[in-house]
């Protein structure tokens, strides 16, 4: 007897003479059904009853993140965020340990908002994280016009924009 198996309704396989079959090549994370019909030679059985597989995930082994360790209030910087296996289908969610220094959106940009320190946090739905700390500063600023005034033998004033 020849069996037909069937990957949502499209013939995938054939086995003879056995009641078993393996199925390869199938995503991780996904869900199929099948069914399966014999053969006798002559004509072909009406599908079996259909069954629905959903097939594991895989989870990362390990992460890392990667960010600036410092950044002025205002200034926007993306987290670089290195998953393994590669292939892996966990994803990520960020959070920020103070929001009122930094916030972090859903696809791992970080926005410093006042001056402090802040751990950025990278977590995988399975359960790794990674941290990077961040210290926020004031913005820069250029000194000009520096002047002096009010001279005397032991000190002077000075000014500047």
């Amino acid at each position: 007897m020849i069996y037909y198996i069937y990957q949502n309704d499209q013939k995938v396989k054939e086995v003879s003479d056995v009641k078993t079959a393996t199925i390869t090549g199938l995503a991780a994370n996904t869900s199929y059904t099948f069914a399966v019909s014999a053969w006798n030679g002559k004509k072909e059985s009406a599908k079996s009853n259909v069954v629905t597989v959903q097939t594991s995930t895989i989870p990362v082994t390990n992460i890392t993140i990667s960010i600036t360790d410092y950044m002025e209030t205002g200034q926007s910087v993306k987290a670089v965020v290195s998953l393994t296996p590669s292939n892996t289908t966990d994803t990520v969610t960020y959070t920020s340990s103070d929001t009122s220094i930094a916030t972090v959106a859903a696809d791992g940009t970080v926005k410093a908002l006042k001056k402090g320190s802040v751990t950025i946090t990278a977590t995988t739905t399975s359960g790794k994280a990674a941290t990077a700390t961040i210290g926020i500063y004031e913005p820069m600023v250029t000194v000009t016009s520096l002047t002096s005034s009010n001279t005397t033998a032991s000190g002077t004033t000075l000014t500047w924009q």
